[in-house]
């Protein structure tokens, strides 16, 4: 029988997100640290978002079809996400 094949390995950003979880609902921890965690937290799964909204544009989804996941407007994720020179969904 050969052996089981090992798992990948969890890359290091999901590891700082996973403490950065524990740390938020650690009741033993003050308040500001859990707060700071929480900031922490926000701004690495709003990286997480921009990355995936730039990748879903360039697969060809439009600001409307983005707007939608977002139960917003299409303006609002423009200003949010887009690129301030490229509002409209024809990237000739």
């Amino acid at each position: 029988m050969s052996p089981e094949p090992e798992a990948p390995q969890e890359p290091e950003s999901i590891t700082g997100f996973k403490a950065l979880v524990v740390q938020i609902v650690d009741p033993s921890l003050p308040a500001t640290g859990r707060i700071a965690a929480t900031n922490a937290a926000r701004s690495f799964l709003e990286a997480i978002t921009r990355n995936l909204v730039a990748e879903a544009r360039q697969e060809g989804t439009t600001w409307l079809e983005i707007a939608d996941l977002f139960v917003t407007s299409e303006r609002n994720v423009k200003a949010r996400f887009g690129d301030i020179r490229e509002y409209d969904d024809n990237d000739d």
